[in-house]
């Protein structure tokens, strides 16, 4: 049975050495409001705020859904879109798939290198088809795992919520966003979050850059480019 080796900070040049094919990268993203309130709609991992995550590549590199499109980025680059912890450290958290699902792997990056340039989706439309036409970063995850295990979840589906978990109320970034694109908001449909996807049992904490805050931590207030927990 495979055991969860202890979480421990790591500066961003060190990590890389440590990192295996396959590595999910969860990561508190700064950015404007969008990264914001999805970063207030469910806990992560012991309870943390995640609002992103990629793949990475075993090449220095990570894949990721990120606008405008499916994306290689360098890991130093990747590390540098972080919230900083009250440490000045990216807030990055490193799981990796068990040892029983491990042969999924090479499939899975696969088919992930073959979704680059295809778009981000900021709509989070639900999709159940592998070539569609976009995609968002939790959810290119969820299917390049799901194609590697011969087209079997092997995360599974979560119904999707647009409701700040504290209050329960529709987020009004989410009312105006769907309102200006004439849709109805997708919620309670299949889809996947970074931050449930980041509590999977299929899933082992391997280390951390820094100290992911508490989702509903009081000084979670700005992620803008640079920001830094109080």
């Amino acid at each position: 049975m495979d055991k969860a080796l202890p979480v421990t900070v790591m500066p961003a040049n060190v990590i890389a050495k440590d990192l295996m094919p396959g590595d999910l990268l969860f990561q508190l993203r700064s950015g404007g409001e969008a990264e914001w309130v999805i970063s207030r709609l469910f806990a992560g991992r012991d309870g943390a705020a995640i609002n992103h995550v990629a793949l990475y590549d075993g090449d220095g590199m990570v894949i990721e859904a990120v606008m405008p499109r499916v994306q290689k980025t360098a890991l130093d680059a990747f590390v540098s879109s972080s919230v900083l912890d009250n440490h000045g450290r990216p807030c990055v958290l490193v799981c990796r798939l068990v040892s029983s699902y491990s042969a999924l792997v090479p499939d899975a990056l696969a088919f992930a290198e073959q979704q680059l340039s295809i778009p981000y989706d900021p709509h989070y439309r639900p999709n159940q088809e592998e070539h569609q036409k976009s995609w968002y970063c939790s959810e290119l995850i969820v299917h390049a795992f799901r194609h590697a295990n011969k087209g079997i979840f092997l995360f599974e589906e979560t119904p999707m919520s647009f409701r700040d978990m504290e209050t329960g109320e529709l987020m009004p970034f989410w009312i105006d966003h769907y309102q200006a694109i004439g849709q109805e908001i997708p919620e309670g449909l299949p889809g996947s979050h970074p931050a449930l996807l980041s509590c999977s049992d299929k899933l082992m904490s391997i280390n951390s850059l820094g100290s992911l805050p508490a989702k509903n931590c009081q000084d979670l207030c700005s992620l803008e480019p640079g920001s830094t927990l109080a």
